[in-house]
């Protein structure tokens, strides 16, 4: 690849102003597919006045008239500066918007919102480009939300029945919804009716709780919510439902696997129905329906605009194949994994492993619809692993502040909790009817519905992030997590990477208002601060600035037990700190700089060649009770004895480490699987380019030695670790 070509790959062809293209498509039931092509997003500002340009594409065949189309929309701090909300222009004329504010950053300005759009009309397979404009909201008319009351009024009903060992079962969403009305029980977050969207264009509220027999007795383990958006205008002719079903209350006695027959029910209608499912304890599913006139709509964000926002990581210029994306899932059903891990203890590569996942990474560098379905598939297939505890007293997932001794290691979960509160917080033992073929493990964990939230804005996934998070805390030893702050220092370094990633997507992304926000901004700033007290500004923290705790230094080298360190887990706790930086927390940038060191060492001093920075394992003391090497050169020459005195990136160095693996090395090629997109080279990249962005000496001269290797790797289908500097790469290529 000549170095025209892979500076356009690696992104430099949108420095400067960036916008975003929104595309609406067809996805109701009985629409037509997608066109094959996918289209290649374009990411000029066409509109000067715009902060997003937007591109609306009907691929049915049916004209639409009072079209809406709801999706996650996350901004660029300050895109949005505070006191102004946004409006969809289109041909200079506004058209109704309703903005749902979610998040904001810490100047006010707007982090994340649900937009709700009506489009007055759209020709079959029409294409009309919209823009998002900041307005003072001050300018926006006041018009009243739309009610219970307003749905009431409708014919909507939606009704989940269940067949349990002979007996029946059954929980009714329109009865529900009269309940919160005559309780006046609906609040955001609220136990029994959760407002969650509020506007003139869309309102909805979520209802729900346990499985009711014909006399009204709940069930002890299933309980069922509905997920209700209406839209208007009034009279209510258009409701979309998502039918959520759970087998997960924390604190339940006797927890076990239900089997069931389901089948939902639309104003009396079947809409779906599933017979002999195993419902697996700490589980959930979800399917989605409509009532009335269906929203034939999909909007597909731009991907330049995504990673702009800095809410996902910045990517080569990768295009995902029409070969890959003609065959991948569209959905999941209940209690399956469809393309996440059966065991994601399970060594070696996983297509969920990464700052994100195979498809959720393929979705952001091409959001086109069957890139999102795939997605969607695969977050929805997060539900089946017993990972989920609902408190029953909040409706919210266990909190660890209200039990600091849950956990899920053996003997810890039975011991005395020595903090206030004293809560008895030990999970009640499954029995009967336990097993489950998916088995979650943190080392390994994808990224869990953050995108799926962060695009869609739907309830089910911001859940679903916020369970996968929680255990991400509680799975582990009370007192080595040091209770409610939630220390992750004494896993694994892999698992202390991922599980930096989960917290610090979640904390960034929750809206302001949700009960777990400030705990989950709180953990990660207990984390950074152990981190930076340990390692940053501990003037006896090892001088090569590796992270040696939780087992890091688990790895035998030469014979010798607990003396070296993985490469690749060392990139990815740097990725991980560096991303919590491009988020915005304090004191992860002097973190990043700190763990940056040495990678940027490992590239560019004389000490180290750089053909071997990316080697499975790397030599990092004599034995397991010798202190660190305190330079680059011991590491290196114990690491690679056979090559003391060969010149780095030699053809002679290519020889000695092509003997005795298969694999042919030649001059210049980092060593590690060079062309997988999973392999070793491709790990040592993501770490690597956080580096870049640490301003340490010699960050960027380490970046561009690694850009010009002579094999780039190839990412074009498994693009998760295709990821890049976010800031100043037109700097980097200054010089020859």
């Amino acid at each position: 690849m000549n170095m025209t070509a892979r500076m356009i790959r690696l992104g430099l062809h949108y420095a400067g102003m960036i916008t975003a293209t929104v595309v609406l498509t067809a996805c109701a039931q009985g629409a037509p597919a997608m066109a094959s092509n996918p289209r290649t997003v374009q990411a000029v500002n066409q509109d000067a006045d715009s902060v997003v340009t937007v591109r609306a594409v009907n691929l049915s065949n049916q004209r639409l008239q009072q079209v809406p189309v709801t999706f996650g929309q996350p901004f660029h701090a300050g895109d949005i500066p505070a006191g102004n909300s946004v409006v969809a222009y289109h041909d200079g004329k506004a058209l109704p918007t309703q903005v749902n504010t979610k998040a904001r950053n810490p100047d006010g300005s707007m982090r994340h919102a649900v937009m709700t759009v009506l489009l007055p009309e759209m020709g079959s397979r029409a294409e009309e480009r919209l823009s998002l404009r900041s307005v003072p909201s001050t300018t926006i008319a006041k018009e009243k939300s739309l009610t219970i009351d307003d749905i009431l009024q409708s014919g909507f009903d939606v009704g989940a029945k269940f067949q349990i060992a002979g007996e029946h079962w059954h929980l009714d969403a329109r009865k529900l919804l009269q309940r919160a009305l005559q309780d006046g029980s609906c609040k955001p977050y609220g136990r029994e009716c959760d407002q969650w969207l509020s506007g003139p264009l869309v309102s909805e509220w979520v209802v729900g709780g346990p499985l009711l027999d014909a006399n009204g007795k709940p069930h002890t383990n299933l309980a069922v919510y509905f997920a209700i958006r209406a839209y208007g205008p009034r009279p209510i002719q258009r409701v979309r439902v998502d039918v959520i079903v759970e087998n997960d209350w924390a604190y339940q006695p006797d927890p076990h696997n239900v089997s069931y027959d389901a089948i939902i029910q639309v104003a009396g209608q079947v809409v779906y129905a599933i017979k002999d499912l195993e419902h697996y304890r700490q589980a959930r599913w979800h399917q989605t329906f409509w009532w009335g006139t269906p929203d034939p709509v999909y909007a597909e964000l731009n991907s330049q605009y995504l990673q702009y926002s800095s809410a996902v990581p910045r990517y080569e210029d990768v295009h995902p194949p029409e070969s890959l994306l003609s065959k991948v899932r569209q959905s999941c059903p209940p209690m399956q994994r469809c393309d996440q891990s059966k065991d994601m203890s399970t060594v070696g590569a996983q297509a969920a492993i990464g700052p994100l996942a195979r498809w959720t990474s393929v979705y952001v560098v091409d959001p086109t619809y069957r890139a999102y379905r795939w997605m969607l598939a695969n977050s929805d297939a997060l539900g089946a692993y017993g990972i989920h505890y609902r408190d029953q007293l909040t409706g919210q997932p266990v909190s660890v502040e209200a039990h600091p001794c849950m956990t899920l290691i053996g003997q810890a979960e039975t011991a005395r909790c020595p903090v206030e509160p004293h809560n008895n917080d030990i999970f009640p033992r499954c029995i009967i009817q336990c097993k489950s073929p998916l088995i979650p493990n943190e080392q390994h964990h994808p990224e869990p519905a953050y995108v799926a939230y962060l695009v869609t804005g739907d309830w089910y996934y911001l859940e679903e992030l916020k369970f996968w998070t929680d255990w991400v805390v509680f799975s582990q030893n009370p007192a080595y997590r040091d209770y409610t702050n939630g220390l992750i220092q004494d896993t694994g370094l892999r698992g202390q990477a991922w599980a930096l990633r989960t917290l610090g997507y979640a904390a960034y992304i929750l809206p302001d208002n949700d009960p777990f926000k400030r705990y989950f901004n709180q953990v990660v700033e207990n984390n950074i601060h152990w981190y930076n007290r340990n390692y940053t500004d501990n003037p006896h923290a090892n001088t090569l600035h590796i992270i040696t705790n939780g087992y890091a230094l688990n790895y035998p080298n030469h014979g010798h037990e607990q003396t070296g360190i993985a490469s690749w887990q060392i990139s990815f706790f740097a990725w991980s700190v560096g991303n919590l930086a491009d988020l915005g927390f304090s004191g992860a940038n002097r973190l990043r700089n700190w763990v940056s060191a040495f990678q940027i060492n490992q590239m560019t001093s004389p000490d180290f060649c750089w053909i071997v920075a990316s080697a499975y394992e790397l030599q990092v003391r004599d034995t397991q009770v010798s202190p660190i090497y305190d330079s680059l050169h011991d590491v290196y020459t114990n690491t690679f004895p056979q090559l003391k005195n060969i010149t780095c990136a030699s053809d002679e160095m290519a020889t000695i480490l092509s003997y005795p693996h298969s694999y042919r090395y030649s001059k210049d090629v980092m060593v590690g699987y060079p062309f997988s997109p999973t392999g070793f080279v491709a790990n040592f990249q993501i770490g690597l380019a956080a580096a870049a962005e640490s301003n340490l000496p010699n960050a960027i001269k380490a970046w561009k030695i690694f850009t010009r290797r002579k094999v780039a790797t190839e990412y074009a289908d498994t693009p998760q670790f295709a990821v890049i500097p976010r800031h100043g790469i037109h700097q980097l290529f200054n010089e020859n």
